[in-house]
């Protein structure tokens, strides 16, 4: 029995040693709960969007983020994207306003519609005074309607023609099936985004240029056309599935930069 005391007495002081460690770690381990999102190299973790109506899986998500991280576009909500919300003429506006950095506005309001307190005033009368957007006749600007693909392709190829921006040729023009459906004025743009592969038809071989634009395809066209004016060293990465449904072939052409 004396030689067992020993040992008992042992394995008593090991034990304690132990739980004590157990609980010094268990201290420490709380005293750090972010260690986890610290990626090697002291980087944090990609944040992830904070809209619940976004998943990483849908064809849009990294342009979403794109957009989002660049602060050219905000949610509906403080979790919600909306991205099959329609496009109204202010919002498509606006996104452009703040890509060119939201310059001030010195000049008069030309819209009858646009009140001088609205949140896209400034936006508005921005691109109006640089031949972005026009008006209608009789002297509105119809902020909350619905933008057409069309009519957003023509505002687009507008500002990249404002800022000096001048798109790649990346394949040839497509006849689309409702290309009589497309009006004169329009198709200068329609064909020069496409080529560029910026935009492309639906699946069925349409453009849809009446069809209202949703906010997961501005997204989408805009992350692609602001890549143009980044990066001059490489052509942009294969558009997903959506706005473009099909892969592009291989750029045969320069990536000219923005000149401005």
């Amino acid at each position: 029995m004396k030689q067992i005391k020993p040992f008992i007495s042992l394995s008593r002081k090991i034990a304690k040693t132990a739980l004590a460690f157990i609980i010094l770690s268990s201290v420490l381990f709380l005293s750090f709960p972010n260690a986890a999102s610290v990626v090697p190299g002291g980087t944090d973790a990609a944040p992830s969007l904070p809209f619940t109506d976004v998943a990483p899986t849908d064809w849009f998500y990294e342009q979403v983020r794109d957009v989002f991280e660049q602060g050219l576009m905000t949610g509906t909500g403080s979790v919600i994207f909306s991205p099959n919300m329609r496009v109204t003429r202010a919002m498509a506006v606006q996104v452009l306003h703040n890509h060119r950095g939201n310059p001030s506005v010195t000049w008069a309001n030309p819209f009858t519609d646009v009140a001088e307190d609205a949140w896209y005033r400034d936006a508005v009368v921005w691109a109006a005074a640089f031949g972005i957007v026009r008006g209608f006749g009789d002297g509105t600007f119809a902020p909350g309607a619905y933008i057409t693909r069309a009519h957003l392709t023509i505002m687009l190829n507008n500002y990249a023609n404002q800022t000096g921006l001048i798109l790649p040729i990346q394949r040839d023009s497509q006849v689309f099936t409702d290309y009589m459906d497309i009006r004169d004025y329009a198709k200068e743009a329609i064909d020069r985004f496409f080529e560029a592969m910026i935009i492309n038809g639906r699946p069925d071989g349409r453009f849809d240029p009446h069809g209202s634009a949703t906010r997961a395809e501005l997204a989408t066209m805009l992350s692609q056309f602001v890549r143009y004016s980044e990066r001059c060293d490489e052509p942009p990465p294969v558009p997903p599935y959506g706005v473009f449904p099909e892969p592009p072939p291989t750029p045969e052409y320069g990536f000219p930069c923005l000149d401005s």
